[in-house]
């Protein structure tokens, strides 16, 4: 099979893991492989997945396929899904693939999490220190969209700067219909808040972006 990740790509890469990457960190990727709607979906989520694998050996993969136990353990019902050191407390997970424009968001993603630090303005992750609640934030992205992964490296910040009490899904509204037409996605990146709430479409300021977690 052809490389996702070309070679100059490749060495951009290694250069930044080592550079930035502090820990270890555990993607687990699940797929239906009796799903032929979205094999390539699949394919592409382990594939790249594998391929950042290689690139830094910190990076572990897990493929897990429908139907096995950790589908039930981690709450997974749609495939492909792929989450981000979960097992470390983060509620961090891309329901489709990331690719196109979200891959730089998943690579930024998985540095930040093994820094353990969120990225954001300390005032607004000393905001988030706060939160009494849980929050579920989703982010409705498209491929082509090059303003979608600012959103959702966004809201993985928050993920990450709230620890177990916000969970960011990244959700790519092509493979998943249902749920775009559930929330009326009609523009992206659309957030939506504790599976309903619309927050606000198109990239936030970090000011109230935050806020909008805090009010949900």
């Amino acid at each position: 099979m052809e490389r996702l990740i070309d070679e100059e790509s490749r060495k951009e890469l290694k250069e930044k893991f080592e550079k930035e990457m502090k820990r270890p960190v555990e993607i687990l990727v699940f797929i239906d492989p009796d799903d032929t709607e979205h094999k390539e979906y699949s394919d592409f989520s382990v594939q790249i997945s594998k391929e950042l694998a290689e690139i830094d050996d910190r990076i572990k993969v897990k493929v897990f396929k429908k139907g096995d136990p950790e589908c039930e353990k981690y709450d997974v019902s749609r495939f492909p899904s792929i989450l981000i050191d979960q097992d470390s407390g983060y509620k961090i997970r891309y329901t489709g693939a990331p690719a196109g424009q979200e891959g730089w968001g998943f690579v930024e993603t998985i540095v930040l999490v093994s820094r353990d630090e969120s990225g954001l303005l300390p005032v607004n992750a000393e905001k988030l220190k706060d939160l009494d609640k849980e929050v579920k934030v989703q982010v409705f992205v498209t491929p082509s969209c090059p303003y979608c992964p600012m959103a959702v490296v966004l809201a993985n910040k928050a993920a990450i700067a709230a620890k177990g009490k916000v969970m960011a899904e990244c959700v790519e509204a092509y493979e998943n219909p249902d749920l775009s037409d559930l929330y009326s996605v009609s523009a992206v990146p659309q957030q939506v808040h504790n599976d309903g709430t619309l927050t606000s479409v198109g990239v936030q300021p970090e000011d109230k972006f935050i806020d909008d977690i805090l009010k949900s």
